[in-house]
Formats: structure tokens, sequence, C-alpha cells
């Protein structure tokens, strides 16, 4: 699927990487600064100042710590740029003047014209080329897969678009994983107190460890306020969201900014120096899997999910029993928007909105008082379906279900989460005398005497609205999700028929991607709307397979068990006791969807390139946290690199951790 073939970089190890010169003439292999043997200190009598011989001093601390380490990340690092291209100016080496990946990217908008940039680019990295099955390097700028050719000059052809896209996709991609990974790097730390995060406290440590990041005095930082990072926020909009202001970390980072354009004032590398590095350190091991274990990524049944868990409280349930039934029955009524694929595929759906405001309601955290609520009875206008109508339904069918009261001013469900939190604040206040203050609530309420109780109440409500009931994104078989208590949905979530979708069918039609014009639903969908009653449509429920069914065009999972029974409605919903769970599988990944062919089910035909490689992408990156494929991988590249060794230390490391480099030795 994508090349196997790289051009050897010459590497000499800490010649190129550290700019150390080699010396001595004994057997021993070493790597010294010229300068090595100069005194460490000396006084110029003349102008009485003190000269350090600092190479000296950071050879040896090189030496006593772990340079053989060290020296194999710089050298991926170095060897994965000739690979990928570097990502910017900053990443060049000294005295490159390559065109980076970024400047290639800017170039490659199909829009232009001319790529003169671009193309060049890709001439140069054979990684972007696009490969047939067979393995050759062709052009399918045509429609028409049967006018694609064979691409006979690799030195002077012309790239075709799919190779532009897929140098636009993969930095993009790096720039989704430097969101990732700072965002990674907040989540832990000190920086949040009372769950509001300070990101002048970020920078002040990054600043205090001689990190290249913007001055923890300047203006800019004070002016950013503490906010509170929740559930709701996504790893990858860590910037989007103003939680990190980028422009701290990292000078003329934007995409449209030219790489040669100056910029006034001190600039700011620390992403270039210490996220980008890790980040091509990925994506060696990731194209190895792809290179050399393609059918880990192939066979992976990697999965793009959503999934809801209402939990039963723990003496009356009826809350969850009854919310669970509102929650079917509007994914069922949810209307299809007429697109097909992009229903189907598209991670940023309906369903994950209507899940998150189910999990608000399950903790009790959206409080209307039943006697101001006008009920709706359309089901098919919006209002029908808001947080509010759903309650008070609920509790219209039964008294004491979501059961409204008030203590301390403070509106609850009773039989909730938050309602919980409430009664135990009214416990604490109510209390005569400190002896009769229980002393888990009195640390709970007061952080053991640091806050007041009503500080301590808004704590640990911001707690309990951050803990997530809603499971999302890719998933593999090797490292599926913790769900249920059983395993029942990962068993189930991971069977190849899974995957087995109508898209995938061998005679798949284009029939079978449109929506019924008169009812308005799915070709595949098991239900029709018949007076304002939904009627199961035979022909199509006994045609499902029997882990996954299509509603309104997207696919959730089937289960049997008590609480489905026999019903179609409610097999989308697994029991296991303490919570129900509804999966909605937003992709099954399987080996055809993969390949960047003509075929009628693969993601470069159904989806486009763009979406191939963002596949491609997010499976690889699961796929190789699963197993040892990053040591693989470290002995797969060197074997291309050539290395010669001018270190023994280094020398010996590389020869006792991957001895097969070094077979061909007497």
């Amino acid at each position: 699927m994508l090349n196997k073939k790289f051009s050897k970089l010459a590497v000499l190890s800490l010649l190129g990487v550290l700019g150390l010169t080699s010396c001595g003439d004994s057997d021993e292999i070493k790597s010294h600064p010229s300068n090595y043997n100069d005194p460490i200190i000396t006084i110029d009598n003349e102008t009485e100042k003190i000269h350090n011989n600092i190479l000296k001093i950071i050879e040896d601390q090189f030496h006593d710590g772990d340079l053989p380490s060290k020296t194999l990340y710089k050298v991926l690092y170095r060897y994965a740029q000739s690979v990928f291209g570097a990502y910017n100016k900053i990443t060049l080496a000294d005295g490159d003047t390559s065109i980076t990946l970024k400047a290639a990217a800017l170039d490659a908008n199909p829009n232009l014209q001319e790529h003169t940039i671009c193309d060049p680019f890709i001439r140069a990295h054979k990684v972007y080329w696009t490969y047939n099955e067979k393995g050759q390097h062709i052009n399918d700028d045509d429609q028409d897969p049967e006018k694609w050719y064979v691409v006979e000059d690799d030195k002077n052809f012309t790239p075709a678009q799919s190779e532009r896209t897929r140098v636009l996709s993969r930095f993009n991609d790096i720039e989704k994983r430097i969101a990732e990974n700072m965002f990674g790097k907040i989540s832990t730390g000190g920086y949040t107190s009372k769950h509001f995060f300070k990101e002048a406290d970020y920078v002040k440590s990054l600043y205090d460890a001689g990190q290249s990041v913007i001055k923890h005095t300047e203006q800019a930082v004070k002016d950013v306020k503490p906010l509170i990072i929740d559930y709701t926020v996504e790893d990858d909009q860590v910037f989007d969201s103003e939680i990190l202001h980028r422009e701290f970390y990292q000078t003329n980072y934007r995409i449209d900014e030219d790489e040669s354009a100056d910029v006034d004032g001190v600039q700011y590398h620390y992403i270039e120096k210490e996220i980008v590095p890790q980040i091509f350190s990925d994506l060696l091991v990731e194209q190895y899997l792809l290179d050399e274990e393609s059918n880990a990524v192939k066979q992976s049944r990697a999965r793009l999910i959503n999934v809801i868990k209402i939990e039963k409280y723990s003496s009356f349930h009826i809350n969850a029993d009854l919310l669970v039934k509102q929650l079917v029955k509007e994914i069922y009524a949810n209307k299809p928007t007429g697109d097909y694929l992009a229903y189907v595929d598209e991670y940023d759906n309906p369903y994950l909105d209507i899940f998150e405001k189910y999990e608000e309601i399950s903790k009790g955290l959206k409080v209307y008082d039943p006697a101001t609520v006008t009920p709706v009875t359309d089901e098919t206008s919006a209002e029908y379906w808001n947080a509010e109508q759903i309650i008070y339904r609920i509790h219209n069918s039964r008294s004491d279900a979501f059961k409204y009261a008030e203590l301390r001013g403070k509106a609850y469900y009773e039989n909730t989460t938050y309602g919980d939190l409430v009664e135990d604040y009214d416990e604490f206040l109510s209390a005569e005398s400190f002896d009769e203050i229980d002393v888990s609530l009195r640390n709970k309420f007061t952080s053991s005497g640091t806050v007041s109780p009503e500080e301590g109440f808004d704590q640990e409500r911001i707690s309990l609205s951050q803990v997530e009931a809603i499971t999302k994104g890719w998933y593999v078989q090797k490292s599926g999700p913790s769900l249920d208590s059983d395993g029942t949905i990962k068993s189930r979530l991971f069977q190849l028929s899974v995957a087995n979708n109508k898209l995938e069918a061998k005679n798949a039609t284009a029939e079978v991607l449109k929506f019924d014009n008169e009812s308005g639903l799915a070709a595949t969908d098991r239900f029709v709307r018949v007076n304002d009653e939904w009627e199961v449509r035979e022909e199509k429920a006994k045609g499902e397979n029997k882990y996954l069914c299509s509603v309104n065009g997207s696919y959730f999972l089937k289960f049997e068990g008590s609480y489905a029974g026999s019903d179609y409605v409610n097999d989308i919903v697994y029991d296991d006791g303490s919570a129900y769970y509804i999966c909605q599988v937003v992709e099954a990944v399987k080996d055809v969807k993969l390949r960047n062919s003509d075929s009628d089910s693969s993601y470069a035909k159904t989806r486009g390139q763009e979406f191939l490689n963002a596949v491609i992408s997010e499976v690889t990156t699961k796929v190789a946290e699963t197993g040892s494929y990053s040591s693989l991988s470290k002995e797969y590249w060197l074997k291309k690199m050539d290395i010669k060794y001018h270190d023994q230390s280094v020398y010996e490391y590389f020869k006792s951790n991957y001895p097969d480099l070094f077979d061909d030795e007497e």
C-alpha cells in the first residue's frame, strides 16, 4: 500500500548528530571534541579572565549519562527527517537547505496551477508516492482506473494529486499530534488547582527548566485566565479551545505563514525541540508496520466508537431504567441526513451530542422544576428532545422518578449522584456541634479544613461533571476498551462480521448507498415510520448479521439478553447488572477499506484520499502500541542506515541491543 523503498542516509553517528570529532590512535573507538584535552579552567594573566572548557564538561556528562541511547534517539530522528521530510526550517540540521514538510504542505493546495515546492519534495521522499497492489509506482490522477499508468521516470515525474494530498495529510497529522501531546503534558502535573488549569504556571515550569518558551513574566501570559478543562475538550483541540496559546511555545507555526518570513522579537521553539522529535520517532514505528507488518494493521479490526454508560442507582435505578428507554426512542427518532456515507462514517455525528445530553441528565446535573415546564407533544420537533422535556416525561410517567427537591437553596433530583451530593451537603451543614460532623463529609466539603463549605461543594460538583460516562475514539482488537463488567461489548465489537456491512458486500451497488425517497430511511434500516409508530421491516431486520444493525443509516451493536429479549428496538442496549450501555460503531475497518485502490469498498473511492490517510494514521498508531514494534522498528531502520561507529560505548550499546546488525562481523 505504501512505499517500502527508502534511500539510505549516510549517518556517521556522533560526527553527524552531535558534531563531535574522533581522535586518538588506539584500537578503542572514541569520539571527543577536538579540544577535549584542554584544561578545564585557565586564567589569562593579562586580562585575568577565566576560560572554561565547556565542551569537555558536556562530553563527560554525556559519557557519565546515557550517551548511547541518546545517540540512537538523535540518529533515528535525523533518519526520520530523511524519510518524511523535516517538519519546518527550525528542525533542519545546520546547513541543510532541503524543502521542509511545512513548505511542501503549503504548496500542495490542489487549486494551485503549479506546485514548484511540493513536487520536488515528493520526488525526494518516496513515502508519499502512490503504489498499486503490485508495488508499482503509479499516477492515479485520471478518474478512470484503466487509465492509471506506471511511473517510469522516478527523477523527473510529475506527482499525482493523491501524492500531494498525502503530504498535506501528513503535515495535518503531525499538527494534530502536537496538540494531543501538549494536552497530555498538562493533564498531569501541578498546573491545575481546584479543577482550574493555570497556563501561567505551566509556562513558568517550562521556562524555569530552561525550555524555549515565552517568559512567564510577559503580559500576554499574565492576561490568561485560569479555566476548567472538562471531558468535553478533545485532546487535539487544546489550541483551538485556547486552553494553551501556541504562540507561547512556538513561533511562526501557522501553515499559511511563509517559512522565510522574518519574525520580530524573541523566537520560541519548544515544540520543535521537545515535541516534534518524539512524533517523528513514532512515525518511524508506524511506517515500519506498514512496510513489514502490514497484516497487523489489516487484521487489527479497528473500530471507531461512541459508547454511553448510564449507571443504575445502587438502591433505586428507576431513573436509569426510564432514561435509557427515552434514549432508545430518540435514537430511532433521529432524522437521517440523506447523505449515507457521511452519516455512517463521520465521527462528529448527531449521536455524540445526544449521548452527552443523556450523560448529563443521568448524573442529575440538568435540574428543572416540573411545575414550570410546558410539555411538548410533537415528537418531530427539536424541543420535544430537550433535556427538560425528557425529564418531565419520565417524571410524569412515574412520580418517584427524577423527583424534584430543594435543600439549602440548591435544586436537585432525588436518587441521582448530584442529588446525593446536595443531601450530603445538607447533612454536613445541619450538624449542631463539631462532634456530630462526619469526618468524611468534613474532609469532602472543606478539603480537610482548607476551603469554605460552599467552595468545597462547588469543587465536588465540578468533579462530578468531569467524570466521563462516554467512551469514544479508535480501538483495535489487541487493546480494546474496558467497558462493561463482563467484557461482552468488547467481545462483540471485534467480531469479524461487525465490519461486514452492506457497503462491503461484493455485490454492492449505488442503490445500497441511497435513502428511500418516501420513508427518508437508509436502504439498510430495520424500521420504517408509519402513522407515528415504528414498524419493523422484517426483510431488513432478518437480513442483519448477529452483531450489527442499521438505524437511520448509522450502525449500533446488537445484544442478546434479558433487557433486549426478542424486541428489535431494545437489542441495541446492553445491561451488565450495574449499568446500561449503547454502542455506536462509527467505523469498522478491514483490509479492503484500507487499500489505495478503485475497489467499491476502499476509503480512497468512497471517502477520498485524505480520509484514507487519516484512518491509516489512526489505525497504525493504535497497533503500534500493542506489541514490541518499537524495538523491531529501530532495528529495521538501523539496517537501512549502514552506520559507521566512532565511539566504543555507542558501538557496544548498538551491538548488545541489536545483534542482528553485526551478523557479518567476524
